[in-house]
């Protein structure tokens, strides 16, 4: 490691809470006079996912390239898959350094490992991050950790136990956030829904505390994923009492719409319990937007299983699906398939992955057909923002407005069947 700062690249796999991570320890190096810069960097930062064998293998080949591209390069492997599996990592060529979960997390054990000498104001930094680089929409990591062991999972071994971050912590990082630019910030973990569990707090009324924060301009909350079974009593209050503040769109993974498959998979609920949520949420709020997460191809799944699921999605009425194959990891309860049921051939779950996709694209349509006339607030990008129920929207005179603002949305019929969104903000948003 050089003695003086230089130049540094950061690459990220995976989720929101690893993009939140990665910032974390970009403000620790950027603090000390780092330069971030891809071209020629004397250090190089990945964090790394393992949900899925490829997740991993691009790490590992993120890794061997830029070993070959700048030789002279320090490489420190960070997060799930340096927890998982560091032996693998440490192998590789140009890794120097191989740091877990609970020993990248920390700002000061981070600088410590990678040999920085510590000044005493490191010790007195503010808990978490004071911007997003690189992002409109500001992410807040309120927990970390998971207490279930859905058989497919392999975070909760990499990750442990839930563990919560304390309210007053997390609004004065939502003022540095909004003090930063940011107009939206999306709260995100891995069990987000079980936040304050262990102190007897609940997830609601974290969203009551910062839903209360006030600003001179408009902006937004916006909840990433949650299980539907936990979107209720406090939860649902809050975000029916804030339907400004609080985005109505709740990513909520669904996995499979077979109760059989569910309960191979170690899941909690059942179909009907899900659909009971979204009759619920639909009760409480004005057209929310459902988006999922469903893995096709698990041990076990057969027509009508699949079936089931194609049936679930369109009682669900999903704005958007991300649909996943099955892949078995090492470390979890499906890493031997065999015996959990029928492995699923390869060929099968290809089709089942593309019939489920193109059911996904209609409901997406018809979704946003369903929005026509609709009042929403849009957080610019440019000459498109993201609405409050998750839909790509281009707003007229968007280059003249500036944050977030609430438009009419009018639906624009593109080639064949796919419909796209018009914003048209008040005439008083717009700046001469």
């Amino acid at each position: 490691m050089p003695s003086t700062p230089g130049k540094v690249r950061f690459v990220t796999f995976g989720c929101k809470a690893n993009q939140y991570d990665t910032q974390v320890l970009r403000e620790a190096l950027l603090r000390r006079g780092w330069r971030e810069e891809d071209d020629g960097a004397e250090l190089v930062v990945v964090n790394t996912c393992t949900v899925t064998a490829e997740a991993g293998r691009k790490a590992r080949q993120l890794a061997r390239r830029i070993g070959r591209e700048n030789p002279a390069a320090r490489i420190a492997m960070t997060g799930c898959l340096a927890e998982s599996e560091p032996e693998i990592l440490r192998a590789l060529p140009n890794v120097h350094w191989v740091l877990g979960n609970g020993e990248a997390k920390r700002p000061v054990h981070f600088l410590r490992e990678l040999g920085c000498e510590l000044d005493p104001e490191e010790l007195g930094i503010p808990a978490g991050i004071t911007e997003f680089a690189g992002h409109t929409r500001g992410f807040l990591k309120i927990q970390d950790g998971c207490d279930l062991a859905c058989a497919f999972c392999i975070i909760p071994s990499v990750r442990g136990q839930s563990r919560s971050r304390p309210k007053a912590e997390l609004a004065a990082e939502v003022r540095r956030l909004l003090a930063s630019g940011h107009r939206e910030i999306v709260l995100c973990g891995i069990h987000i829904g079980h936040w304050g569990r262990e102190r007897g707090e609940n997830l609601g009324e974290l969203l009551e505390t910062l839903a209360s924060i006030e600003e001179p301009f408009d902006w937004r909350l916006r909840l990433s994923s949650i299980e539907a079974t936990e979107v209720d009593g406090p939860v649902l209050e809050a975000l029916a009492r804030h339907p400004r503040r609080i985005a109505p769109h709740l990513h909520m993974p669904l996995q499979s719409g077979d109760d059989g498959v569910l309960a191979a998979m170690n899941r909690w609920y059942r179909a009907e319990d899900y659909l009971a949520a979204c009759e619920r949420i639909r009760a409480a709020l004005e057209r929310p937007a459902f988006t999922a997460d469903v893995l096709v191809g698990f041990p076990g799944e057969d027509d009508a299983a699949f079936a089931a699921t194609l049936d679930v999605a369109r009682r669900a009425g999903f704005a958007r699906l991300h649909v996943f194959p099955f892949s078995p990891r090492p470390g979890t309860a499906a890493e031997n398939p065999a015996a959990l049921g029928r492995p699923v051939p390869p060929e099968e779950t290809r089709e089942r992955r593309a019939k489920l996709s193109e059911l996904a694209q209609g409901l997406g349509n018809d979704y946003r057909r369903g929005l026509a006339g609709l009042r929403d607030a849009v957080v610019l990008e440019g000459e498109t923002g993201l609405s409050g129920r998750y839909q790509r929207v281009r707003v007229d005179g968007a280059s003249a407005i500036d944050g977030l603002v609430e438009v009419e949305l009018e639906v624009e019929a593109e080639t064949g069947e796919d419909a796209r969104l018009v914003g048209r903000p008040p005439a008083e948003a717009v700046v001469a």
